[in-house]
């Protein structure tokens, strides 16, 4: 079993941020599969405590939508490769509208251009260890964006979607060496005492691992489209303003993290208007 430290009992105390991952793209680094998948991208959906209400409302209403025609399956997890396939486009409008409406969201995305990852970098080894580094600086910075939330500090409870063939003890005890400064030099400022430790890895069964799921579609949408169309980034765009940004306004490193190079994101026709604050 992997110790760790618990969580300070002064931030316990802290108001709640429930936040939900989930992934997209394919982690394998044969040539077969960088040309079927060129990125892997995790997705962070952070809402506070207060709100949780209207995630399950929304993914309720939204799985109402999907299974009008089959109420016996409105429990069914929603998926986007499933149910928000490119012959519904009403499906991705409906949904991206209703995850626009979720008025305190914010949305995180850290994205691995897998062609630029050499074996220098030790990533594309080992399928875990590069899912376990992308989860690693997806939780910076929701550690991070919790410390320095809207009126005030919170507490981070974080579930993940589960991944198949994932030893995800073996992605905790990473991760608890990294928040416990175990991994020399590893954590510079970064606040992980603001997550409830642990994190899980649970089920697509849980409503707002069911909305990751989403935004992280709408996100995939948009970098297999044609870089030079906007129109495989519209749905993506409808969220735009949930994405973090500094207090400057600045996106890229806060509420996007390119691994690799930044113009597999950055060159797009889209990003310009995607990181433009609304």
């Amino acid at each position: 079993m992997t110790a760790y430290r618990s969580t300070p009992a002064h931030l316990g105390q802290l108001p709640k941020l429930h936040v939900y991952i989930d992934e997209t793209g394919d982690r394998g680094f044969s040539s077969q599969s960088i040309r079927q998948s060129p990125f892997f991208a995790m997705t962070a959906l952070l809402v506070p405590g207060e709100d949780e209400w209207m995630i399950k409302t929304t993914a309720g209403g939204l799985r109402a939508l999907i299974h009008d025609e089959r109420p016996e399956d409105l429990l069914k997890p929603l998926h986007w490769v499933k149910h928000f396939r490119a012959k519904h486009p009403e499906r991705r409008q409906r949904a991206a509208r209703a995850l626009a409406m979720l008025p305190n969201a914010q949305v995180i995305h850290v994205i691995a251009d897998k062609s630029t990852l050499g074996q220098d970098y030790g990533l594309s080894l080992d399928g875990s260890i590069f899912y376990n580094y992308t989860a690693r600086l997806l939780l910076e910075r929701v550690a991070l964006t919790a410390k320095h939330w809207p009126g005030g500090p919170r507490l981070v409870v974080t579930r993940l979607g589960a991944v198949k063939h994932m030893d995800h003890g073996e992605s905790l005890a990473y991760l608890s060496r990294i928040r416990d400064g175990l991994i020399s030099g590893q954590t510079w400022n970064v606040p992980w005492d603001h997550i409830k430790w642990p994190p899980t890895w649970e089920a697509t069964s849980r409503d707002g691992i069911q909305l990751a799921d989403i935004h992280a579609g709408m996100l995939h949408c948009a970098l297999a489209g044609d870089p030079a169309s906007a129109e495989c980034a519209r749905h993506l765009l409808m969220c735009k303003h949930q994405l973090r940004r500094s207090a400057g306004g600045t996106v890229m490193g806060y509420g996007v993290k390119v691994i690799g190079r930044e113009r597999f994101v950055t060159s797009r026709t889209w990003y310009r208007d995607w990181v433009t604050k609304p």
